[in-house]
């Protein structure tokens, strides 16, 4: 819940203008530039445990 109190909003912030990065390989995964976001990760469950597994790679998303 907000009150107004009559006073004046103060502006928001700017974000800083982001710079171009060089987009580079690792290994045959596209890094930097316009590429995607790429997460790696390992899980901490058994593997025959399939629904924990699947909890946890759902949580990483």
């Amino acid at each position: 819940m907000s009150v107004d109190l009559g006073l004046p909003m103060p502006p928001l912030p700017q974000l800083a203008p982001r710079r171009k990065s060089r987009q580079i390989k690792v290994g045959s995964v596209l890094v930097g530039g316009d590429a995607p976001v790429s997460v790696q990760s390992m899980t901490t469950t058994k593997t025959a445990d399939v629904n924990a597994t699947l909890q946890q790679i759902a949580e990483l998303t």
